[in-house]
């Protein structure tokens, strides 16, 4: 009786070991995963002190480095659309990036963004786009897509706005990582950290019309609800007033939610 009752309590605690979630590893970096059309699923990350998006096995152990060369001063942004026969017909892997640069002025400050399409070597597959700060792979017919690169001057007020298109001879296959048209593609906050005033940026889907752009304290309080919509592409905050800490901030529209993201208040 008692060699049963220890075989089944063995049996017990192996099935529950297989029933909870494990930790299986960590990345330094906020990292994502991509199904490439041959190579099938990888891990990929931005690394932004050394310039590079590093791509892993599904084992975790390093498959490929590919270095994103920014210009003098500038930092990256964002990597997306990380694909094998979107932007050629070649087996190399292609990936877009973007990079920006802090301008401050005498009374204000602005960002320079710039993007590129590069190979898994580092050699670009079209010239430089200057000022283009959001790329959207947008389909325009039955398999058919185009790479809309929307270009933002904030050197004046207001801001001078243009929309380049690139025709592409691939499919893109949607990987597991949110749709590009998706707010939670661009909602992001600088400067960060931040001591006076944070400008949020966003780029809400063409189908939502207005949002609200929700600021929360560490505690989960929400403190500002902000009416947004698809008329700007970004929201001043002037935080002077807010205790030092950390906060958090979210996109929600048609009951869906953006992920939430931090700003550090100095």
């Amino acid at each position: 009786m008692k060699r049963f009752i220890l075989n089944a309590l063995l049996l017990l605690a192996t099935l529950t070991s297989f029933s909870q979630i494990t930790l299986e590893h960590t990345y330094n970096y906020s990292t994502s995963v991509v199904k490439l059309e041959t190579l099938g699923y990888k891990y990929y990350l931005m690394d932004v002190p050394y310039s590079q998006c590093r791509i892993y096995n599904m084992d975790h152990s390093l498959f490929k480095t590919i270095n994103c060369a920014t210009p003098n001063g500038y930092y990256l942004y964002d990597i997306k659309y990380l694909s094998e026969n979107l932007f050629d017909a070649d087996s190399e892997i292609e990936l877009v990036y973007s990079y920006y640069k802090y301008v401050e002025t005498t009374s204000s400050y602005y960002y320079i963004y710039g993007s590129r399409v590069i190979n898994e070597i580092g050699v670009n597959e079209i010239p430089a786009i200057e000022n283009a700060q959001y790329m959207v792979v947008n389909k325009s017919g039955d398999d058919q897509y185009k790479l809309f690169a929307y270009c933002f001057d904030y050197s004046v007020f207001p801001e001078i706005v243009w929309t380049k298109v690139y025709s592409l001879p691939g499919v893109w296959s949607k990987s597991l990582t949110a749709d590009a048209g998706d707010a939670m593609d661009y909602i992001k906050a600088y400067p960060n950290p931040a001591t006076d005033r944070v400008r949020v940026e966003y780029m809400l889907p063409d189908a939502v019309l207005q949002a609200s752009l929700v600021l929360m304290d560490s505690n989960g309080r929400t403190l500002k609800n902000f009416v947004i919509d698809g008329h700007s592409d970004h929201l001043a905050l002037d935080v002077k007033e807010l205790p030092a800490g950390i906060y958090h901030y979210f996109i929600e529209y048609d009951q869906q939610r953006t992920a939430s993201k931090k700003i550090v208040i100095r």
